[in-house]
């Protein structure tokens, strides 16, 4: 009953190529739909308004990840890949209007992981979040992926 709908609205959607190497490649993806009654649809997401009066749009690291125009790869610690230590970091992140970093706080992850991801994602920079047509500060988290080999966002 759902699937026929959904795949006629994706059809219709447009992606910026996957690059690799400096040139398009194909990928393959999952995308997942959630159909509810048009009455319980909103067009914008939670927004937080700070004590200042400052608002926050809260958006899932999925969408963040898509904004992201730089991006700094964390180097993996001597110490941590002596001790073959692997493991995920969560951090949670306060981005400015400017599309810059301007808080973050550790939510979970390796002592021995954590400085080194969060010293690299300081310097990301994400297109500026238009919340009716106005930029505005986003709240969300960003999840940073070590394997020992190479550090991942």
């Amino acid at each position: 009953m759902f699937v026929k709908p959904a795949i006629e609205a994706a059809k219709q959607w447009k992606f910026k190529p996957f690059i690799q190497h400096g040139k398009p490649v194909k990928i393959a993806t999952r995308i997942p739909f959630d159909f509810a009654f048009a009455e319980n649809v909103k067009d914008v997401p939670p927004t937080t308004t700070d004590t200042d009066g400052t608002k926050r749009a809260q958006v899932p690291e999925g969408v963040l990840k898509g904004m992201l125009i730089h991006r700094v790869q964390p180097d993996y610690p001597d110490i941590a890949a002596s001790h073959r230590i692997e493991g995920t970091v969560v951090l949670h992140a306060i981005i400015g209007k400017d599309g810059t970093i301007k808080n973050l706080k550790l939510v979970s992850g390796s002592d021995m992981l954590a400085r080194s991801a969060i010293g690299a994602v300081e310097q990301w920079v994400y297109k500026p979040y238009l919340l009716m047509g106005e930029p505005v500060e986003v709240e969300s988290q960003i999840v940073v992926n070590f394997q020992l080999g190479r550090a991942k966002p």
